[in-house]
């Protein structure tokens, strides 16, 4: 009676059982791994005071999240983000719940060479030539929305390494969007809270950082300031985040185009 997801994550439990050796660090035997120099090998995010104040960008096991409302752009901030990681020659996986695969890809053209979204037809030649230059390797996965699971993005990780694939970076857009394992009728809040904790989890398994979004709620879609308190539905699901950003847009931009 149970989900796909759910007999999924049941016989994948299954099976990690009694395969972990290690039980846990020993205070006396392993004192030197305390002195060790720790690389978080941060993965910068293209603006100077956000790099500033992360210590180089987000590094391994860490979950950032842009808050935004509706229209002001959430998902092509996750697309400079990753856009910026492929100019340092890292490897990322964006995850789309919600734009075409080719969509995405598009606005990766643009954030990588600058031209217009209104011309990219017209420079079509122009960007082939220059993303051949590009060092880091990107893979767009679409999912339709509340399709996939934090689990499916798991074995999706799963199947992209067993091709050799790596990812330096991962790119949600975004969390909200995810369906909850789950199928008990828990309040949208304690999902989304869990989903998040989730993202995190995914961030530490794999070493490297984790890029989402959220929506924000009717008080943010005007504000000049977002705060936490805008945030949509579960104020909770941000407190496992690393760093958090928002970005505003009034109506006032968005009638003159800002």
């Amino acid at each position: 009676k149970s989900s796909f997801d759910e007999v999924s994550k049941v016989v994948n439990d299954a099976i990690k059982l009694g395969s972990d050796n290690n039980f846990g660090y020993d205070y006396l035997l392993d004192f030197e791994k305390r002195f060790e120099i720790k690389d978080r090998a941060p993965v910068t995010t293209g603006w100077k005071e956000v790099d500033d104040l992360c210590k180089g960008g987000m590094g391994r096991g860490e979950l950032g999240v842009c808050i935004a409302p509706t229209g002001a752009g959430k998902s092509m901030a996750l697309v400079h983000l990753g856009a910026q990681a492929l100019k340092e020659g890292k490897n990322v996986i964006h995850y789309t719940l919600e734009l075409a695969d080719t969509v995405v890809a598009g606005r990766y053209d643009s954030c990588l060479t600058g031209v217009d979204l209104s011309n990219m037809l017209s420079f079509k030649e122009k960007i082939y030539e220059e993303i051949q230059e590009i060092e880091g390797k990107l893979i767009v996965k679409e999912y339709p929305t509340r399709s996939a699971t934090v689990q499916t993005l798991k074995s999706h990780l799963e199947k992209m390494k067993l091709r050799g694939f790596t990812p330096d970076l991962i790119i949600v857009d975004y969390g909200d969007l995810l369906r909850p394992i789950s199928s008990t009728k828990d309040e949208k809040r304690h999902q989304l809270e869990t989903i998040y904790e989730e993202l995190r989890g995914i961030a530490q398994i794999n070493q490297c950082p984790v890029w989402t979004a959220s929506q924000t709620n009717r008080s943010g879609l005007n504000a000049e300031v977002i705060t936490m308190e805008a945030i949509s539905e579960a104020f909770n699901k941000c407190f496992v985040a690393d760093f958090i950003f928002t970005v505003s847009r009034t109506i006032d931009d968005k009638n003159t185009n800002s």
